[in-house]
């Protein structure tokens, strides 16, 4: 199994298995129609590589996630998500303009290599007219927020990444597009990044962090936190 270059890093620097250059992500199509159904998918596993992982094999308590959609009125409802084969799926029916946004916030129940994993992922429906939904989970401490969605090759949009309510500086991150080859576009001083593709396809946006804060969860001590957080969104 390939290890994710996004990882790497992490990886030789804190000797973890590469079972956990994993990812959580969501994929759906980028803009959406009042009154039809939208399908949404849950997929676990290695996205660079295109190797998603059974979803009867999944970890812990990874198959209890909660997707949650916020709508453009900032109303919120738990979208349940039924097993296929890679990947766990789901539709809504939008019934506003506006942006429609999709969540999970996932706190592994399982303590590995001494620290607990928090997952977050997040994508976006464009319906009609309308801004960009920034009703953020509260609990999400990493986050990925485009200040556009919804784009064509050629257009650009500036991400921004905050962690713990400030801006994620300096950091590298992981960009792969519909050819799964990854860049690593690093952050400004404000925890912005120019995103402008040139292809059309699905764009995966992955950002990692660890907290040295040590803690314990469901009895087991843990020494760090590790956030991981993944953007997708398709591109006409």
């Amino acid at each position: 199994m390939k290890t994710k270059l996004s990882l790497l890093f992490f990886f030789l620097a804190f000797s973890v298995s590469s079972a956990f250059a994993h990812a959580l992500w969501i994929e759906t199509l980028s803009n959406g129609k009042k009154g039809q159904a939208q399908e949404v998918k849950v997929f676990f596993g290695e996205y660079e590589s295109n190797e998603p992982d059974s979803a009867a094999k999944w970890f812990s308590n990874l198959k209890e996630f909660s997707l949650v959609l916020t709508a453009p009125d900032g109303k919120t409802q738990i979208l349940k998500a039924s097993p296929d084969v890679h990947f766990f799926k789901t539709t809504f029916t939008p019934d506003q303009d506006g942006t429609y946004k999709l969540s999970i916030v996932h706190e592994v129940a399982a303590v590995f290599e001494h620290a607990k994993i928090e997952y977050y992922a997040f994508a976006d429906v464009s319906v009609g007219n309308g801004k960009v939904n920034s009703n953020y989970p509260v609990a999400a401490a990493l986050t990925v927020r485009p200040d556009k969605n919804a784009l064509k090759t050629g257009d650009a949009s500036v991400h921004q990444v905050i962690y713990n309510k400030a801006p994620f500086a300096k950091q590298k991150l992981t960009l792969v597009g519909p050819d799964r080859k990854a860049q690593q576009p690093e952050t400004d001083a404000d925890g912005k990044f120019t995103f402008k593709p040139e292809q059309k396809g699905n764009y995966f946006i992955e950002a990692f962090t660890e907290d040295k804060t040590p803690g314990q969860l469901n009895g087991k001590d843990y020494e760090k936190v590790w956030h991981l957080v993944t953007y997708t969104t398709e591109v006409k």
